[in-house]
């Protein structure tokens, strides 16, 4: 399903792109007086079409991609240097016959403003357009990873059930036992005489107690001291490095000490 939304999703992006080179453009074009033009310079209008075409396909494509991937500086020179152009462009002197003058001379010279009218309105759809669709991208994006994360989360979840089934540790807290399933415990972390336990949908339990006397009240080879302030549960633990510990469902990575890295072997 995934997948044909995506299929369907690129279909429509390009269809958008159709409409607009197919009929936006050369609706927006035939508004001047291209007429009178194509008669006497119609080398002109091609370029101010092919220009048009051009300035859409920088806004709704290339400055996108650029900004998506951090060249903002690049983007806005192309925007800048598009901009030039188009000035330059419409200082350019054209002649017509005085006959043709003559006729409709206000419609003759419209050509220079229409430059800056197809630029402006090629540019600016394409980048309305294309941030649009960049910023459906990201939100899919972040939706699919959320998902991810959510199955991610509930298979750990599961497989804690499962590694610590039905088991439980008794802390003291708030001077009352405190009974706490193991499957529930994200990580342990140590603040000052006290031990923290971080859970799963429950708020923190804080215990007045040693991380060593609580590791040893914990079942063996299910949990594991990573460093002098962190005990985490082996089967929560996503990937390590020589310096760090990713835990399933812990945004922070946790530290590993130099005195405790043996034990994450």
């Amino acid at each position: 399903m995934k997948a044909k939304g995506k299929i369907i999703e690129t279909k429509l992006e390009g269809w958008v792109d159709l409409g607009v080179c197919l009929i936006l453009i050369p609706c927006l074009v035939s508004v001047f007086p291209v007429n009178e033009w194509i008669l006497w310079r119609a080398s002109d209008v091609i370029v101010y079409l092919l220009w048009t075409y051009l300035c859409w396909y920088l806004g709704r494509h290339a400055i996108p991609s650029m900004f998506a991937s951090n060249k903002r500086w690049t983007a806005l020179a192309v925007i800048f240097i598009a901009t030039v152009l188009t000035y330059l462009m419409s200082l350019k002197q054209v002649s017509f016959p005085r006959e043709m003058i003559a006729d409709r001379p206000p419609r003759l010279y419209m050509y220079q403003q229409a430059v800056w009218v197809l630029y402006i309105a090629a540019m600016g759809a394409g980048l309305a357009t294309g941030f649009l669709v960049l910023k459906l991208r990201r939100l899919e994006i972040v939706k699919e990873e959320r998902t991810a994360a959510q199955a991610v989360q509930s298979a750990v979840e599961a497989l804690a059930a499962h590694a610590v089934a039905g088991e439980t540790v008794t802390v003291k807290a708030d001077y009352k036992d405190v009974t706490v399933p193991l499957a529930a415990i994200q990580y342990i972390e140590a603040r000052n005489n006290y031990a923290c336990l971080h859970l799963d949908h429950q708020e923190d339990v804080v215990s007045q107690i040693t991380m060593k006397a609580l590791l040893e009240m914990l079942p063996e080879g299910k949990f594991v001291r990573i460093h002098r302030s962190y005990i985490v549960p082996v089967h929560r633990i996503e990937s390590k490095k020589a310096t760090a510990v990713k835990l399933v469902g812990v945004d922070t990575p946790l530290p590993v000490g130099r005195a405790h890295k043996e034990n994450l072997k």
